[in-house]
Parts: C-alpha cells; sequence; structure tokens
C-alpha cells in the first residue's frame, strides 16, 4: 500500500485567543459529542501554561495528571496556573482550565532538573522494532472528520480488539500560530491512551476520567508512537496504559483511568 500524503483540509489552530480567552475551532471538537472540546486539547493547553510559568532548559517535565471530571463545553478556554513548590531540584504546577466559566479539566505537573545518569544496568523490556511512519499508510478509519491529528497504523487499530500500535501526528499549532512545543506534542498524544488501550472490537465502550504522562524525556521530532501495554476492567471500571515513542525510542508511558459509557463508534 502506497504512504498517504493527504495533507489536512484545515491546517488549524485548534484555538484563536481573543479577550474571552482562547476560542476553540471547529478541529476542537471532541469524539464524543460536537458540543464538547476534546479531552487531549485541554492536556495541551496545561502543558502549554505550565511550561509558560516554570518551563526551563534544566528541568524535564517528567508528569503531567490531568483530570477531566465534567465535559467541557464548546466555549472559550481560560487556563489559570499556581505554582505549588519551586525548589532547587523540582518544581510542582497545578493547573485548570476554564471553559464556560466552569473548571473543564485540572491539572499537575511535576518537573524535574537534569542531571548525569547513574552507572549500572537496570533490565528493560524489549523495544519495539516498527516501520518509519512515513512507510505507513495514513489511518483514515481512526480520524473520520478530517483533522489535523494524523495517524499512521503499524498494527491492531481502532475498533480491531488487538494490539495496536500507531504512529501519530499534530499538523496544526494548538493556539493562534505557536509551535507545538515537545511537552505540549506529548500531552496532546497521551489521551489516546484511552480509545487505544480500552477500545473493543465492538467499539469504545469506556469514556477516560484523567490520564496521567510520565516522561524520563521529552520526546524528538514531530511523531509519537503509542503501544497499548494494559487493558484492565472490573465492574465498568478500566485502566489502560500506552508506552510512547518517538524516532530514537520509548520516552514516556499514558496511564488512563475509564468508565464504562455508550459505545463510541467510527465509521471506516
Amino acid at each position: 500500500m502506497v504512504p498517504s500524503c493527504r495533507q489536512p483540509a484545515v491546517p488549524g489552530p485548534y484555538f484563536v485567543t481573543s479577550a474571552d480567552g482562547l476560542v476553540p475551532q471547529p478541529d476542537a471538537q471532541g469524539p464524543w459529542s460536537a458540543e464538547m472540546l476534546h479531552g487531549r486539547l485541554l492536556g495541551g493547553l496545561a502543558a502549554r501554561a505550565v511550561e509558560a510559568v516554570a518551563g526551563h532548559p534544566d528541568l524535564v517535565p517528567c508528569r503531567l495528571t490531568v483530570d477531566l471530571f465534567r465535559p467541557a463545553g464548546f466555549a472559550p478556554a481560560v487556563v489559570t496556573t499556581d505554582v505549588v513548590r519551586d525548589g532547587r531540584r523540582i518544581r510542582v504546577v497545578d493547573a485548570s482550565v476554564v471553559v464556560g466559566g466552569h473548571v473543564g479539566g485540572r491539572a499537575s505537573a511535576v518537573l524535574l532538573r537534569r542531571g548525569e545518569v547513574p552507572p549500572g544496568r537496570v533490565w528493560q523490556p524489549e523495544r519495539w522494532t516498527v516501520p518509519h511512519p512515513e512507510d505507513v499508510a495514513e489511518d483514515l478509519a481512526g480520524n473520520p472528520r478530517d483533522t489535523p491529528w494524523q495517524w499512521r497504523t503499524i498494527e491492531g487499530g481502532f475498533g480491531t480488539g488487538e494490539r495496536t500500535r500507531q504512529w501519530s501526528r499534530e499538523t496544526a499549532s494548538l493556539v493562534d500560530d505557536e509551535v507545538v512545543s515537545p511537552f505540549v506534542r506529548a500531552a496532546l498524544s497521551a489521551d489516546a491512551a484511552s480509545p487505544l488501550a480500552n477500545a473493543s472490537d465492538d467499539g469504545l465502550h469506556f469514556i477516560n476520567a484523567d490520564y496521567t504522562l510520565v516522561m524520563a524525556r521529552e520526546p524528538v521530532g514531530e511523531w509519537v508512537g503509542l503501544e497499548a501495554a494494559e487493558h484492565l476492567a472490573a465492574g465498568g471500571v478500566a485502566v489502560g496504559t500506552c508506552t510512547l515513542y518517538d524516532l530514537e525510542g520509548p520516552f514516556g508511558t499514558s496511564v488512563t483511568t475509564a468508565l464504562a459509557n455508550p459505545p463510541l463508534q467510527m465509521e471506516s
């Protein structure tokens, strides 16, 4: 199969700045409802705000937990932050994403100071060996609305019931014409742990209440790979885990908790 060279019809951005806040554009719609913002964008906005108040070349944004405890309506968003801890080796920042006058998402971030890698050998799982994303055809089934978020499936895929390995790429900016930073890029991708790990061959029956991104380093380049690593479910509650990769190898993990929900179906 010849890889698709399709470019998104609308390259973005997802939000534009106005006096009322960050105004969502059509591509910011979520998959569950056209009246909701995509949950991953709330995480991206939180990561962007954390970087603005606490980012530093000597610090690695190692953890971002995003709570999605209520639907975020399709309305202007305002992000507030609070630096909880600003120490020599660690910074902790809380962020709230207020949408339509209500807190639609809340995030907590931990940034750690870079240093030397200690000596010694530590066990690691076998690393994946997969085709380069440019050698994989674009997955149109996973992106039916022709949004700027591109997918290239290596194995499995949404609705197959099989383990999924995919490359993803943002082709639009998050806000205005800003360059998407590595931290924001990772935050935008990490929300996909829920559909990739929790979807069955009958669609996605779980909607995630949160996700936690942990990184040893920031991703390099525009491609982020996701590999479903675990799915656990009992009593209508699920936990999904994905390992995150770039072209240099693994850089982090995303874990999400989810509740049983009427299924989300995607047309091929």
